[in-house]
């Protein structure tokens, strides 16, 4: 069988998904004390809604950004991030691919059943065109590699 070399990305924060993540949250927020509550409610959800900012600004722009990504054609995963550790993974089939937006959803090595799967957004402005052409392509059409070895499909 031979070695496929893996993809090797260094995403960039995004100031597409930082744009849109200040709209939304602004809009919300706007709703939220044109409505007619009590001012703890007001002030609670408007508390809600900054946490939710800053979460999404820290993981689409932040320190929330991995600083390299190993990604294989076998559906497999190492993320470092800013801090230097390094974590490898299975991708997940909840992984979306779309011409403007992919995400990544996938599961560390060794983590527990009830822990929820981590997530990456990636957005076109986050990785060099080709770059994110390949990571598409490397998600589409990749596969775990004990799918490949039982799909019956002749490797010889």
């Amino acid at each position: 069988m031979k070695h496929v070399q893996r993809l090797r990305l260094e995403p960039r924060p995004s100031r597409i998904a930082r744009a849109a993540i200040v709209i939304a949250c602004s809009a919300t927020g706007v709703l939220i004390t044109a409505m007619r509550l009590p001012l703890a409610a007001t002030v609670g959800c408007v508390a809600i809604v900054l946490l939710a900012l800053v979460s999404g600004l820290r993981q689409c722009s932040g320190r929330g950004v991995p600083a390299l990504l190993h990604v294989g054609i076998d559906r497999r995963i190492t993320v470092t991030d800013r801090n230097g550790r390094s974590h490898a993974g299975a991708i997940l089939d909840d992984s979306y691919v779309g011409s403007a937006l992919t995400t990544v959803v996938w599961r560390a090595d060794g983590e527990h059943w009830w822990r929820p799967a981590r997530t990456m957004l990636f957005v076109a402005d986050s990785l060099p065109r080709d770059e994110f052409r390949r990571l598409r392509v490397v998600l589409r059409y990749g596969c775990p590699l004990d799918d490949a070895a039982t799909s019956g499909v002749d490797a010889g």
